[in-house]
């Protein structure tokens, strides 16, 4: 940016041409940005849904683990990790066997959570943390 806006300064012949191609640029990068939104949108909402389902498995087979392994999973992809958590504590009561399933996904919670936490203490929203870790992931 720096570098086009010199180029303007020193060639203002050429200012109109740089400012229509950022401009563009700038328009072609809005459009895919709520592309891509809209499909992130569409994706938790389809995962909200995943989550109920789950929940309701819990409630209708409560000494089902694999319901409670679920739901825990739907909840961590939701970014509800410490929810995520309790629902897996709960899956290993049942079948203590699941231990080595599940102890990678806790302790990625727990790192999850530790990350988010420092980053809402720095002054990032909700939104902005959701969108980075699900790019990240």
């Amino acid at each position: 940016m720096k570098i086009l806006y010199q180029t303007a300064s020193t060639h203002p012949s050429l200012s109109p041409s740089i400012f229509n191609r950022l401009v563009g640029d700038s328009k072609v990068q809005q459009a895919s940005f709520r592309s891509i939104r809209y499909r992130h949108d569409m994706y938790e909402f389809a995962l909200l849904h995943a989550v109920q389902d789950s929940l309701q498995a819990t409630q209708i087979l409560p000494q089902n683990a694999h319901a409670w392994l679920l739901a825990g999973e739907c909840l961590a992809e939701l970014r509800k990790l410490k929810e995520s958590n309790q629902y897996y504590q709960r899956a290993l009561e049942i079948d203590p066997s699941m231990e080595s399933t599940m102890e990678g996904a806790m302790e990625k919670n727990r790192v999850s959570q530790k990350f988010m936490d420092a980053a809402r203490a720095s002054g990032y929203a909700g939104d902005t943390l959701r969108l980075a870790l699900d790019v990240a992931a």
